[in-house]
């Protein structure tokens, strides 16, 4: 039997519709109109053909508001009656719903307001209801439990009665889940960084082939070190002088400066404001990175040049071997004095902080002569106050670590 949904009444900007069977009998509101506000109101249903009846569904009343046209309704709907839901992750996420929430039978999707949830009412604005309608969409080949802790996370993130439900994989599911490739070369760097810290978060008791999962996890880090250090080693040979990309890449892969420090330290922060602004708010100190040790008792300030940046004056002093130092180099160090007296002087008492330790990261040592790197490292020795790394040597140290994941040099 053919059904159809006619204008029956048309007041004060609202227009009603009721749905009408072959007979021109009308058997029920089918849509309210009100597009001078921006709102539309279906009814869904379900039509029994034997009894000529119409049923009301679950969810009685759909309301948008913002969408001046049925047309432009987003297509997760049905804009054509019998009204409803039309995409199956739409279906999905709206039967997990009346599950969970067994009184409600009214929704509105809002381009505007905000996500509420009442016993009857529940009001989605549609940004956050897209949200879990695509990561149901992205994740639709997956399981139906999988599907349900994905609208019940999406629903956490949106409402705060709700929580997110952690899930564990079963035995066997990352199995088949693998098996259905044949290739992983495409995989990326964040990629290969979730399954390095699933391999460091798993239970070792559990697992029969312990030392074959632990190398599995030590070939991930080699492989993400060799990019650090190919990135290092382009960067050394095309940006020598840019300290903007020096500084862009120690932000990204702070660690690497880590291994300059004899003991342990976290970052404290990046670009760091150390004081010294005068009335103007002017000639504030920033150093590149503000370390603190593993203790939170004491800090490190580090300041980054270039690895282009010249040590020591090409002419001698005094010959063979006495160099001065460039003005790079010695205003460097001048920097980094400056830096760590300032804040000393106005961080001192708030933050624990004893003779902070600095560090100065300029310059390429393989660059110097014989003579000019005996020079440098009588100088270096005696400079009690910053320490003084160059680029190759931090360069060294990222290698001495590629060999001992490897297993070229045995660890200690």
């Amino acid at each position: 039997m053919q059904m159809e949904d006619k204008l029956t009444t048309d007041k004060n900007g609202i227009k009603k519709f009721h749905f009408y069977d072959a007979n021109e009998k009308p058997l029920g509101v089918s849509k309210k109109l009100h597009l001078a506000k921006g709102i539309i109101v279906h009814y869904p249903f379900s039509f029994n053909r034997n009894t000529n009846e119409l049923k009301p569904k679950r969810i009685k009343e759909i309301e948008f508001r913002g969408w001046k046209t049925e047309a432009s309704l987003p297509k997760d709907f049905k804009s054509k009656s019998p009204y409803g839901f039309k995409s199956t992750r739409a279906k999905n996420f709206f039967s997990l719903l009346q599950r969970e929430f067994k009184k409600f039978s009214k929704i509105i999707i809002s381009k505007a307001g905000k996500t509420t949830f009442s016993t009857t009412t529940i009001t989605f604005n549609w940004n956050d209801l897209l949200k879990i309608l695509r990561a149901i969409e992205k994740n639709k080949t997956t399981s139906d439990e999988t599907r349900k802790v994905i609208i019940r996370n999406g629903l956490a993130d949106i409402n705060k009665k709700y929580r997110r439900r952690p899930r564990e994989l079963t035995s066997g599911e990352f199995q088949n889940f693998i098996g259905n490739y044949s290739s992983f070369s495409k995989l990326n760097d964040s990629d290969l960084q979730i399954i390095a810290d699933m391999m460091g978060s798993i239970d070792t008791t559990t697992i029969k082939s312990t030392e074959y999962i632990l190398k599995t996890k030590e070939r991930l880090d080699i492989r993400y070190l060799d990019d650090i250090i190919s990135e290092f080693e382009r960067l050394l040979k095309t940006r020598p002088k840019d300290e903007e990309e020096w500084q862009k890449y120690f932000q990204e892969h702070t660690w690497t400066l880590n291994h300059l420090f004899p003991f342990q330290v976290i970052l404290f922060k990046g670009k760091a404001y150390v004081g010294g602004k005068t009335l103007q708010n002017d000639e504030g100190r920033i150093v590149d990175f503000l370390f603190q040790n593993g203790f939170q008792d004491n800090f490190a300030l580090l300041e980054i040049k270039t690895p282009g940046a010249v040590l020591l004056k090409k002419k001698a002093y005094r010959d063979p071997d006495v160099f001065s130092l460039s003005d790079e180099l010695s205003g460097g160090l001048n920097q980094c004095l400056d830096q760590k007296n300032i804040f000393l002087t106005e961080f001192g008492k708030n933050q624990s902080a004893f003779d902070p330790r600095s560090l100065l990261v300029i310059g390429n040592k393989s660059q110097l002569t014989k003579e000019q790197a005996k020079c440098f490292e009588l100088y270096r020795a005696n400079q009690k106050n910053v320490d003084i790394v160059s680029f190759d040597e931090l360069l060294s140290k990222l290698h001495v670590l590629r060999k001992v994941l490897t297993g070229k040099i045995k660890k200690v």
